[in-house]
């Protein structure tokens, strides 16, 4: 019984890992931005109440 708990809790391990990774990659691909009629602008749009 023990080491069917065992074996459970590795693969868990593994699959955080493997999602962390995962998440990781596709932060670093994917750019911080939005979008509106003029293009895509990279960064954090103002609001309204800064201008």
């Amino acid at each position: 019984m023990n080491k069917t708990w065992l074996h459970i809790i590795v693969m868990n391990l593994l699959l955080v890992g493997i999602v962390a990774k995962l998440r990781a990659a596709l932060k670093s691909h994917i750019p911080l931005g939005y979008q509106d009629e003029s293009g895509f602008h990279f960064g954090v749009q103002q609001s309204h109440e800064d201008w």
